[in-house]
């Protein structure tokens, strides 16, 4: 599975996410961003596995911007409801791969553009 090509509105509704809580938060960094994706992975890989996942322990911005990026992954997952109702639930092990996708992609605009890179290219394409 290849989340950009088969689960676009995925990745769309996480950056959405994220974008939200820049723009409120202007001096957030990518670091803030993969932190919280890193966290995710975690979390979701364990309900993907039956476990228990661990609590996440946030302050502040990272707080807020993770459980905005929570949100997007409960919508994608079909669990909570969002800004349009979801076609077709997504399983948790493609969800995880979305994530991972994602934090592939901090870290490739984070050395081509900085501490801010990532979020400065998601933006352009989000409304």
């Amino acid at each position: 599975m290849n989340p950009i090509d088969d689960l676009p509105h995925v990745l769309q509704a996480i950056e959405t996410a994220v974008v939200q809580v820049w723009r409120q938060h202007r001096d957030m960094t990518n670091y803030a961003v993969l932190r919280v994706y890193e966290a995710a992975i975690v979390y979701y890989h364990a309900l993907e596995r039956g476990l228990t996942p661990k609590p996440v322990n946030f302050t502040g911005v990272d707080a807020l911007l993770y459980d905005a990026v929570h949100e997007a992954c409960e919508w994608s997952l079909g669990r909570r409801p969002g800004p349009e109702s979801i076609k077709e639930p997504i399983r948790t092990e493609d969800l995880v791969a979305c994530l991972r996708r994602l934090k592939k992609s901090v870290d490739f605009w984070t050395k081509q553009g900085g501490r801010q890179g990532y979020l400065t290219y998601i933006q352009q394409f989000l409304r």
